[in-house]
This record gives C-alpha cells, sequence and structure tokens, in this order.
C-alpha cells in the first residue's frame, strides 16, 4: 500500500498563489496539521518512507517521523509541477489553462515530464511491492501518481483534476 499525505498549509496555500517548485515553509497552521497528522500515523506500520524534496514537504515529513523513526528517502522526482513564471504569482483559472495548454511558453514543465518522473519514481519502487510506503508530497504530485498508478499514458488519457486539502492522507493499492 502507499499512503500519500499531501504537505501542510503553507501561506501561498492560504493566499492561493501557484507554489510550484519554489521552497515555501509550512506557516503556523501548517506546522499544526502536519502534527495533528502524525498523531494519526503514528500506529501504522510503515516499511518505506519518502518525500519531495521541497521544505514544505521536507517539514510535514519531519513531523510524522518524530513518530515513527524511519530513513525519510528525499526525491526529487516528487517535486511539485514546476509551473515557470507562473510560480509565486496569484493567478486567474485562465492563465491556468493557458498554461496547460502550452507550459514550456512558461518555462514550466508538460504533463508528460511530470508523469515521466513518477513513472521513473514508480519503477524505482516495485522493488518494494507489497510493502507499506509512506509518501509526503504535494497535491499536483497527487493526481500524476494516481494517474501513473492506474497506467494510463498521458498521450491518450485525460488527466482528471482532483482536489487534495493539506495534511489529507489516501491510499493507494500498490
Amino acid at each position: 500500500m502507499i499512503y500519500f499525505v499531501r504537505h501542510g498549509e503553507t501561506d501561498f496555500n492560504l493566499f492561493s498563489v501557484s507554489q510550484g517548485q519554489l521552497d515555501t515553509s509550512l506557516n503556523s497552521l501548517g506546522l499544526k496539521q502536519a502534527k495533528e497528522i502524525a498523531k494519526k500515523l503514528k500506529n501504522n506500520k510503515f516499511d518505506y518512507f519518502f518525500c519531495s524534496s521541497l521544505i514544505r514537504a521536507k517539514q510535514t515529513a519531519q513531523e510524522i517521523n518524530k513518530y515513527l523513526k524511519l530513513k525519510i528517502n528525499y526525491d526529487n522526482r516528487l517535486m511539485e509541477v514546476n509551473k515557470g513564471i507562473l510560480q509565486g504569482k496569484k493567478n486567474s483559472q485562465k492563465e491556468y489553462n493557458k498554461f496547460f495548454k502550452n507550459p514550456h511558453k512558461y518555462g514550466g514543465e508538460t504533463e508528460e515530464d511530470v508523469c515521466l518522473r513518477i513513472y521513473s519514481f514508480l519503477k524505482d519502487l516495485e522493488k518494494h511491492k507489497g510493502k507499506n510506503i509512506l509518501i509526503v508530497g504535494h497535491g499536483g504530485i497527487h493526481k500524476y501518481l494516481d494517474f501513473c498508478l492506474k497506467n494510463k499514458d498521458i498521450k491518450k488519457d485525460k488527466l482528471t483534476l482532483t482536489n487534495m486539502d493539506n495534511c489529507e492522507v489516501v491510499i493507494f493499492n500498490f
């Protein structure tokens, strides 16, 4: 099983500013959320612990690990989608729609770019199949992980938008 946890709240989340791969920290509510999810997960048995290398995910993972005491494997492939010049800005849905039609125009990643890194991560996880794996990451990466675990093809299948709350846990069969 894969237990996926989205990081706690940041000020960028609070004010609807695009974070992407900017290295933002948890705010006071985010730290509280991380401590709460840590208490909820403390009695679970995990064999492996992976985390995005961005600070907001690291802070969340470190709170969880106060109970679990596992080696945290930080992995750049779990970083949020790079949104290029839109990062750090409050953007309209119209602007995001333009971005997703041509991300390279904004200096960002395409859906195919993100799927390639998630498929690469999952290929490396194959050796841990049947184990309980904890991952701390980002809302955008959650939807790509879901997509890739279903063996969908980004060139043929539509990526569906899913919202995930800060410090929400989603469990995937693996």
